[in-house]
Order: C-alpha cells, then structure tokens, then sequence
C-alpha cells in the first residue's frame, strides 16, 4: 500500500505543479509517479507494488486475450451442426492459497466461455471444472494452469511462478 500512496502523492504533485488539478492531469501524474517508482524501487520501497502492478496489467491483457479466444471458439462450436463438445469434469490441483486468490481462479475461468468451476474439495486444494470443446482432460487442465499462472504473480510476493506438477 506504500508505494500506491506515494503514487497517489506524485500524482497530486504534479497536478498543483503543472496549476490546473483535473483528471488529465492526475492521469500524467500518476504515469509519471509510476515511472518514478520503477526507476527508484529500492530507494522508495516501491519494488512489490511496481511488480504487482505490472503483474496486473499483464493478467488483464492476457485475460481479454484468452477471452476473445474462448468466445470465437465456442462460437464456432455453436455454427456446426454436430459440434465436438466433449463435455467433461476435470479436477485441477491449485497452488493458489486463500480464500480471495482461489475465488479469483474460479471467477476468472468461469467468466471464459466453455469452462464453469463448480466447486473446490474440502481442503481447497483442488478445483472442480466443466470444461467442453477441448480434445481432452490434460488440455483442460492446461487451460486452468494458464490462468493460474497468470495470476500467480498478482497475487504472491514470489517474482516468478513455479512450475505445475
């Protein structure tokens, strides 16, 4: 929260500095104080919320991506006349923990045509998905696994993903 503060404060500055404070120029401000606090991080203490915010951006970029995707697939699904669907349940072991982040998993790979979770086990250690359109489990799996590693960087203070078993 340190370093959106401190954003919010370059941002302000500019604003009273440049003599005029509207939403363009917040806007320039808060660029300018975000350029500020990646070129600085150690110094400003800015290092984990310049990685998570880039992690953010990253994360909404891919998920429109896969959005579009999903969409155009499972319309095309929809134009044949005897669609593969290949409808199955696949159980997907997550190593996303909390409550927030594993709700996120399940809202994200639900909101993507073609996939609907439907619940985690009793540890919450694994997530439950209806999956259709895809060759197999393991594709379905993979798909999950793509999310995940998407928002593996938003939401942990580890820089880098591991590695899915």
């Amino acid at each position: 929260m340190r370093g959106l503060a401190l954003n919010l404060l370059l941002a302000v500055t500019w604003a009273l500095f440049a003599g005029q404070v509207a939403v363009r120029e917040l806007l320039v401000g808060f660029l300018v104080g975000f350029g500020i606090l990646a070129l600085f991080p150690r110094a400003l203490g800015s290092a984990g919320y310049v990685r998570r915010s880039v992690a953010t951006l990253r994360f909404t970029g891919f998920f429109l991506k896969e959005l579009s995707l999903a969409n155009v697939q499972v319309a095309l699904l929809a134009l044949r006349p005897r669609p593969p669907l290949n409808p199955m349940i696949v159980a997907y072991p997550m190593r996303l923990e909390g409550e927030t982040a594993q709700t996120l998993l399940a809202a994200t790979i639900t909101l993507m045509p073609g996939t609907v979770a439907m619940g985690f086990d009793d540890e919450r250690r694994v997530l439950y998905a209806h999956a259709i359109g895809l060759p197999g489990a393991a594709e379905a799996r993979d798909s999950i696994c793509r999310v995940e590693d998407a928002l593996l960087p938003v939401l942990t203070r580890r820089a880098t993903p591991e590695v899915h078993p």
